[in-house]
């Protein structure tokens, strides 16, 4: 009973993380290099340019399907395959992923006891700045805080703590975002200068040209021209004395859309490691494309591969809940590269097997519900195959 109320219970309680301002942890002094502080990761989500790489980089990933290995006891397996279907995994990771651009991703996972199972119907998010490394000798390392309700993330059957290339031990992961930083100011910095440089040399200038005898005259008499001149608004008209030629003097500002692009292009080699593929390549050839698809991929597959291990918990925890002591299956994503529908159909043509499961999981071919509701192509009353055979002799 006691398993029950505590995997049943809500523990976090998100309206206590909004007064929590950003703590100190280990890019505290990156972000002190740099004058800034944690808030600065969500204004640089609002460029619209990173905003579209990190969640292109997400959806590539939350796409892939996952697959679960048998682990030998029937009743568990189904039990898996029905209770933890591809929407539960893709709430989960849509969570978990926002550990690429803020190295670490925290979430509660909520249970129901239903039909006899404990079911993981939500997961609530942890924001980063809701979270500690305090010493404590008790916890393992790495083991995250909750700061306003001290709370140790550690009960696996309850948290999920997801972490961005935490090769190098880092507790708090790696932000994505970080490499992106520098070249984002730049292009922030750079649009404010070019907002305030349209606004003195957008305006054409008026310049009067005149004669005169002496050069206190000229003076006197371009003190009250420039007088008259800045009184001028849109649409006026007016008539200027002594006033051989008016002139109309036009600046402008070039090599802003370089900059832009330039600043552009290094945050896309920032967050997905390379440019081509996420950018409009100018003198890009079909080969530095296809390398620059190629290295693109491979980052997801290295974000799916880290994200499969976070699943395998949720996994691990659904099977402890109800089948304690059984070993529970095993979770891949599958981030392989799938067939394409020509391949598929000269494989059927030739005879080779083909999972039909995956054909509707995979190219999501619209699965019949039953014999009556499935359409198949009829064969042709006669004709003639590849190998010269009569079609209509050897109709089935």
């Amino acid at each position: 009973m006691a398993r029950t109320k505590s995997a049943t219970s809500q523990i976090i309680n998100l309206n206590m993380f909004r007064s929590i301002a950003g703590l100190v942890n280990d890019t505290d002094a990156w972000l002190s290099s740099v004058d800034e502080r944690e808030s600065v990761f969500e204004r640089m989500r609002d460029d619209g340019r990173i905003e579209s790489l990190i969640q292109d980089r997400k959806t590539k990933v939350l796409q892939m399907y996952g697959t679960l290995t048998p682990s030998g006891n029937s009743r568990l397996d189904k039990a898996c395959d029905r209770l933890l279907p591809f929407n539960t995994f893709y709430k989960l990771n849509n969570i978990l992923l926002n550990a690429v651009p803020f190295g670490i991703a925290a979430c509660e996972i909520l249970w129901k006891f239903s039909g006899g199972f404990y079911i993981p119907y939500g997961f609530v998010p942890i924001p980063r700045t809701a979270l500690s490394f305090p010493y404590d000798e008790s916890l393992a390392f790495g083991t995250p805080v909750i700061t306003s309700q001290n709370i140790p993330l550690d009960d696996k059957l309850k948290f999920i703590v997801h972490r961005n290339d935490d090769g190098e031990l880092s507790r708090w992961g790696r932000p994505t975002l970080r490499a992106a930083y520098v070249f984002w100011k730049f292009k922030r910095l750079g649009v404010r200068f070019w907002a305030q440089a349209a606004e003195i040399v957008g305006a054409p200038s008026i310049l009067a040209i005149f004669d005169a005898r002496t050069e206190a005259e000229a003076t006197k008499t371009a003190q009250s021209l420039t007088a008259a001149l800045r009184g001028w608004e849109s649409g006026s008209s007016g008539a200027l004395g002594n006033v051989r030629e008016v002139q109309v003097v036009s600046s402008q500002i070039n090599d802003f859309n370089t900059i832009v692009e330039c600043c552009n292009t290094e945050i896309a080699y920032a967050l997905t490691a390379q440019s081509l593929s996420t950018n409009e390549a100018q003198y890009g050839t079909r080969a530095q494309s296809d390398t620059h698809t190629q290295t693109y991929n491979e980052i997801i597959r290295g974000d799916a591969y880290a994200l499969q291990q976070s699943d395998q918990q949720l996994v691990d925890a659904f099977t402890a809940l109800n089948f304690p002591g059984e070993t529970p299956p095993s979770y891949d994503i599958d981030s392989s590269d799938f067939a394409g529908w020509d391949v598929i159909r000269d494989a059927v043509d030739r005879g080779i097997p083909v999972s039909l499961s995956a054909l509707y999981k995979k190219i999501h071919l619209p699965k019949p519900s039953d014999g009556k509701d499935a359409f198949v192509k009829p064969q042709q009353g006669f004709g003639f195959s590849d190998d010269a055979r009569d079609d209509f002799f050897f109709k089935k």
